[in-house]
């Protein structure tokens, strides 16, 4: 069988037909499911062309490794987060409102939660294909709460005496920590973990020490 009947038979159901869509954004969208539920190891470009309707040539011809592919998926993934938070001239409450519905839009999306669970590991490995990202993925991330809050104590939305690290690196850390309970929540059957109502608490109480109220 050809590559390109191999890739029609493939073709999941209402999938559009191939050359329908940007191929680009269609290797992405296959590569973040695969990788996230087979695995990054167990998961071949050949598998990612399949699914994605395209021969492994024309994959190549957009990313010409495995790891780059990855951190495509990475980036398209974090650009799609971080378009979602407002600017810091929005307002600290905007900023904080925000990052709650980030939790609630990433909890409809488990593929996306899946593969950033998964792929953590890299933070203890420099040499890892995902080190980079998630390097700056942390950093930036911290970096956007930290200048908000800051920001919020200079136009006295925010008391002076807040600790804007401390609170930044508790949100990042709540985050990445629901995210594993709810994966592993979602694993075995149990009792769903609300990752969206648990941030929205977090935060609402961040909001009643630390913002200044009218």
């Amino acid at each position: 069988m050809s590559n390109d009947a191999k890739a029609t038979s493939t073709r999941r159901p209402g999938r559009p037909k191939a050359g329908s869509e940007d191929k680009k954004a269609r290797i992405l969208a296959e590569a973040l499911t695969l990788f996230s539920t087979r695995g990054y190891v167990a998961t071949s470009l050949a598998d990612i062309a399949r699914a994605s309707d395209i021969s492994k040539a024309g994959l190549l011809h957009h990313y010409s490794s495995k790891d780059q592919l990855l951190a495509a998926v990475l980036d398209e993934r974090d650009r799609r987060t971080m378009s979602r938070l407002p600017d810091g001239d929005k307002g600290t409450e905007a900023a904080l409102d925000a990052w709650v519905e980030i939790v609630a839009h990433n909890q409809r999306h488990p593929d996306g939660v899946a593969l950033y669970t998964a792929m953590s590991a890299a933070v203890i490995d420099a040499s890892h294909q995902a080190y980079p990202w998630f390097r700056q993925h942390l950093m930036a991330t911290i970096e956007y709460l930290v200048d908000t809050l800051e920001r919020g104590k200079a136009a006295g939305e925010v008391h002076p005496d807040a600790p804007s690290e401390q609170i930044a690196r508790k949100l990042v850390a709540l985050s990445d920590g629901l995210q594993v309970q709810w994966l592993c929540s979602r694993a075995d059957g149990g009792r769903d973990v609300d990752m969206h109502a648990v941030t929205a608490g977090v935060v609402s109480d961040i909001k009643d020490r630390w913002l200044v109220r009218s």
